[in-house]
């Protein structure tokens, strides 16, 4: 685990090592860990909902404005948010235990109903009558996102509720294997329930990844295993604006330093992974494993329980980090949000060949 207190500047210090050929991975090692996650319990935290996509034609513009009129002819049902994140773990043979919170309404039927379907316990999850369960709807028309219509309370959970909540987190952790926080700035994370989330996690000696949100204080994630923010979340949490490698360094160490994380991934896309590490003087950089990109959607989900699950089996960073990008390489070939099986890594792994010993 970590060690306590804030650690001293590193960024002058960090060199980074660009690329790290592929090649240096071991194609067995990576198999075994992908075995070892079976089974492995993840306790998922955060905002929870449902996706929903209305599928249609256009063929004309409506008479009462110049808007589209779509034709519908399919609709389908997602796991939204953590729950994507849930879904990814059951896809992967872990298993999940998911708490967020759910209203009292017509979402929250179809979002148990969806759990159900996957294999995912619904009984960890936190009524609030007083809030709408989250709801993104995206009307598509040949391929092509025509709009998206959010239904969704974003204001703080009241104490009592957050009491309730706090609760179920401390009885969860300590039978867990590992934790995510899922943070899409909805109301469900607070500063002292990440602290509540932190001090049980280190106290139960679990692992505690984290899917920061750039509208969320970064003190907030004091106390996290890792953090996985993608470019634009790393800017913004950072300050520094990422534009070579310089930037890139100077905007990993100053997120690493403020949260006395032990790992922090920034997720690039086209352009990989860089991670940081405490106490090293490197940035390993991982390539994206991508054949065809048809939508970026839920990738990141992919990447975070890949991640928690390998650590969890023993991985190091940057053995969960390969692997999470096989998946996510995966994952961004499937239209919306989608899992990933370990068949599929594996069969990633053999295309790239980006195992060979």
């Amino acid at each position: 685990m970590r060690k306590q207190g804030h650690k001293k500047s590193k960024t002058k210090s960090i060199q980074s090592v660009w690329p790290i050929q592929a090649a240096n991975w071991d194609r067995n090692r990576l198999k075994a860990i992908l075995k070892s996650i079976q089974g492995k319990k993840i306790l998922v935290i955060g905002d929870v909902g449902v996706d929903r996509y209305t599928l249609g034609i256009v063929e004309r513009i409506s008479p009462e404005a110049p808007v589209p009129i779509v034709w519908v002819q399919d609709e389908k049902f997602k796991l939204g948010l953590a729950a994507n994140v849930a879904d990814n773990i059951q896809a992967l043979g872990g298993v999940p235990l998911l708490t967020g919170l759910v209203g009292s309404d017509r979402t929250a039927e179809d979002f148990r109903a969806l759990l159900k379907k996957g294999g995912i316990q619904t009984s960890h999850l936190i009524v609030d009558k007083s809030r709408r369960t989250v709801l993104k709807e995206r009307i598509v028309s040949d391929r092509q996102q025509l709009l998206r219509v959010d239904y969704e309370s974003l204001s703080p959970m009241d104490p009592q509720t957050e009491k309730v909540l706090e609760r179920k987190i401390t009885l969860l952790i300590p039978s867990c294997d590992g934790v995510i926080l899922e943070d899409y700035a909805k109301g469900l994370l607070t500063k002292a329930l990440a602290e509540l989330i932190f001090s049980v996690a280190k106290k139960a000696k679990k692992r505690v990844a984290v899917d920061p949100n750039s509208k969320t204080s970064l003190d907030f994630y004091q106390g996290a295993t890792v953090l996985t923010p993608n470019t634009k979340e790393a800017e913004k949490l950072s300050g520094v604006r990422i534009l070579d490698e310089k930037s890139l360094i100077q905007a990993g160490t100053a997120i690493l330093n403020a949260t006395s994380a032990e790992h922090v991934v920034i997720t690039r896309g086209k352009d990989g992974m860089a991670i940081f590490s405490e106490g090293s003087s490197t940035v390993h950089w991982i390539p994206t494993y991508a054949r065809e990109v048809y939508d970026v959607s839920g990738a990141g989900d992919t990447v975070i329980a890949v991640l928690s699950l390998s650590l969890s089996a023993g991985a190091s960073i940057e053995e969960a980090a390969v692997l999470g990008n096989l998946a996510a390489g995966v994952e961004v070939g499937k239209r919306g949000t989608a899992t990933v099986s370990p068949e599929e890594i594996r069969v990633a792994m053999e295309f790239f060949g980006a195992m060979a010993v």
